[in-house]
């Protein structure tokens, strides 16, 4: 016999385990069919909502720190995903543009992303997910906890 348990409510557990679950299996699933890492993805779906945006836009878009962003830029430039110009305003920046083969990658990013939302939603209702929606939003507004 199954004892039954009440829901777990260890909140900030549960978003952990959640964020990790969602990162590894896009991982699997974006290095499979595309030949990108999530957080690759993440940057060609934003590059293409920002176009020719800085360097520090980017940055700040995905929440990485500027060696992370760095890094990640460099990786993304040797694949053929983007282009790094300087920035004619101000020597120091740089600019991101996507190269035709990062356009094309961005299009099949994109699809799976409609995917991924689809099967994660399944069996909640519109209002439910309304819900959510308005409780990440919420909570990746928080700058620091208070107590």
């Amino acid at each position: 016999m199954t004892i039954a348990r009440p829901v777990d409510r260890r909140l900030f557990l549960l978003l952990d385990r959640a964020r990790h679950k969602l990162f590894k299996r896009a991982n699997i699933k974006l290095q499979a069919e595309i030949g990108i890492s999530a957080v690759q993805g993440g940057a060609l779906f934003f590059l293409g909502r920002h176009r020719d945006c800085l360097l520090s836009d980017l940055a700040e878009g995905l929440a990485l720190n500027n060696s992370a962003i760095t890094g990640l830029a460099a990786r993304m430039e040797k694949a053929g995903l983007i282009e790094r110009t300087r920035c004619k305003f101000d020597g120091r920046a740089w600019r991101i543009s996507l190269t035709a083969d990062g356009e094309a990658k961005r299009v099949l990013v994109t699809e799976q992303l409609r995917t991924f939302n689809s099967e994660i939603s399944t069996g909640f209702s519109e209002t439910e997910m309304d819900i959510v929606y308005r409780f990440l939003s919420q909570v990746a507004e928080v700058e620091t906890f208070t107590k």
